[in-house]
């Protein structure tokens, strides 16, 4: 059984991984914002050019763009699911199941400390 000193301790762990996981997230997110304006601002320059710019070329910028959007959307969404977290934290309401109310499995806990479900209720909400 878990004394209160533990779980205290172990709280600040996780409060403290999902923190640097915050602070990675919002670097990435940053040079992908980075990266898309400066993709958008070649693009505008290249429009008003007088060269012509081979199709693959303009294909293979159009991909890494539509790649960038991609992941902008998931590290967005990663990093609500940090925030969520660190919030449920100082509610006092971490690691129970946002469905059903039951303590989230610690093994899960420490796998993806953003869970926000048990794993019941994951596996029924992706139709296993």
């Amino acid at each position: 059984m878990a004394t209160a000193q533990n779980t205290t301790a172990r709280m600040k762990g996780i409060k403290k991984r999902l923190q640097e996981e915050r602070e990675r997230l919002e670097a990435e997110l940053h040079e992908i914002v980075e990266r898309t304006a400066h993709t958008a601002e070649l693009e505008q320059a290249a429009e008003l050019s007088t060269y012509d710019d081979h199709p693959a070329d303009l294909a293979s910028e159009t991909f890494e763009r539509e790649k960038d959007l991609a992941l902008e959307g998931n590290i967005e969404d990663l990093l609500d699911k940090v925030n969520t977290a660190l919030e449920k934290i100082d509610d006092s309401t971490y690691g129970l199941c946002d469905s059903c109310g039951v303590e989230i499995n610690t093994s899960r806990i420490e796998a993806l400390p953003w869970a926000s479900l048990c794993l019941n209720c994951q596996d029924r909400l992706e139709g296993r």
